[in-house]
């Protein structure tokens, strides 16, 4: 039987970084290595962000998953469908377009005059390449999905010195990244399908550790790979 699986933003970006630590979120999960209290603090200020975001796009549809069970997501992802097929000028938060097994939720999706505008909330002042790369993978799942988006925007940070629970219009940026999230496309695609036949084949990667392990992120699942790595090397001595 075919193991049922999503790849979602996060877990493609966890496998654009590296395959095995896809195979890890996909199968050990409960093995992650502990966050510091320093990465949680990133985490909460990038909530905030979003949260704080929102009302720069005021009265949307909440649109979030009622958990994240497979029916639940696909029921979500129909609503949206519903919606947008329905109303002509529209706010969605946290929007789900899925292409099985791709899966993009959108932080904010504005339907103006029959136009699709998409944006990612970001609690940066740099519009990194991993921010674009996140915008592109959701570009290719909500294409699939029979909903292209005509711009796609970047929502971030003007300066790193501001109170994130306390910003004005003034202070956010609106970055347009449509033109390099439409270049990645077919980057994109092989990316994917790579990963969707590692998942298939739920066979572990045979990844020795390197730089990949902290560039642009470090790894969570770091103790487990340096565990498994340890244990195979004993095995062929």
């Amino acid at each position: 039987m075919t193991k049922t699986f999503f790849i979602s933003k996060s877990a493609f970006i966890k496998g654009l970084q590296c395959l095995k630590a896809l195979y890890f979120y996909k199968n050990n999960y409960k093995d992650r290595d502990i966050p510091s209290a320093e990465l949680l603090k990133r985490f909460q200020i990038g909530i905030d962000f979003g949260l704080l975001a929102l009302n720069f796009f005021p009265n949307g549809y909440d649109c979030t998953p009622k958990n994240k069970f497979p029916s639940s997501i696909a029921a979500s992802a129909k609503d949206v469908a519903k919606i947008l097929h329905n109303l002509d000028n529209v706010t969605l938060y946290e929007a789900s377009f899925l292409a099985n097994p791709l899966l993009s939720i959108l932080d904010i999706l504005v339907k103006k005059n029959n136009l699709l505008f998409a944006y990612e909330v970001k609690s940066s002042v740099i519009v990194s390449s991993t921010y674009i790369y996140d915008a592109a993978f959701q570009y290719y799942v909500m294409t699939l999905a029979g909903f292209q988006p005509d711009k796609f925007f970047i929502v971030h940070l003007k300066n790193t010195s501001l109170d994130i629970n306390n910003i004005s219009f003034d202070e956010i940026a609106f970055t347009e990244i449509t033109k390099q999230v439409i270049d990645l496309q077919d980057f994109i695609k092989n990316k994917v399908e790579k990963m969707i036949t590692m998942l298939q084949t739920n066979i572990c990667p045979n990844i020795e550790q390197g730089n990949h392990c902290t560039i642009p992120y470090q790894c969570d699942f770091y103790t487990i790979c340096n565990k498994l790595l340890k244990d195979n090397a004993s095995t062929n001595s």
